[in-house]
């Protein structure tokens, strides 16, 4: 048996399991286990198993907001970037299996990192609407909140119900191109 884990390896290991089977299905014995340590040893650096999910959740959203802020320099048209950016949350929906996302909107003890998780997205998409506005590729009269909000919760339910990814990448190009001007509509037809 392996003497220790350092709480990375805890953590990391965690987010493989439960990234793979969901929330529910991943049990501490199980976790202890294949890292070859007691369940005692495990609880020394987490008081419960939600304090140790809420772990992996905090390192989840630091890698995707990693990953977000690499996208800001590209050389691209905002609208370039904000196809960038459905992908890139398209892409991070598809990290995981779909029941750990249904794991994590509907139990309450991860209700605070769903909703941190949610604002992440709404604000960067909202961001990057307001360019692509400024640049006149998207309808001055969108409201981009909104749209944004409504545009990152539907990829996620629709991803709960099990749609593809390439389902979720048209209906982004269809609303995109819905709201986009007759110059926003050309370059996206273009991509």
């Amino acid at each position: 048996m392996k003497r220790g884990a350092t709480r990375e390896e805890i953590i990391r290991t965690t987010q493989e399991l439960i990234s793979r089977n969901g929330i529910r299905a991943v049990r501490v014995d199980e976790i202890a286990e294949r890292l070859g340590i007691s369940k005692r040893t495990l609880y020394t650096m987490f008081a419960d198993k939600t304090e140790l999910v809420n772990a992996c959740l905090d390192e989840m959203g630091r890698s995707i907001r990693r990953r977000i802020s690499g996208y800001r320099q590209l050389r691209a048209t905002s609208l370039q970037k904000t196809f960038r950016l459905t992908n890139e949350y398209i892409d991070s929906l598809y990290l995981v299996d779909s029941s750990f996302l249904n794991d994590v909107k509907q139990k309450l003890a991860y209700a605070e990192q769903y909703a941190e998780h949610r604002v992440v997205w709404d604000k960067e998409l909202t961001s990057m609407l307001e360019s692509c506005q400024r640049d006149g590729f998207i309808l001055t009269n969108l409201n981009a909140e909104t749209f944004a909000g409504r545009l990152v919760s539907s990829l996620y339910e629709m991803r709960i119900n099990q749609a593809s990814r390439e389902e979720l990448q048209l209906i982004c190009r269809a609303l995109l191109r819905g709201v986009a001007t007759q110059e926003g509509i050309c370059l996206i037809d273009q991509a």
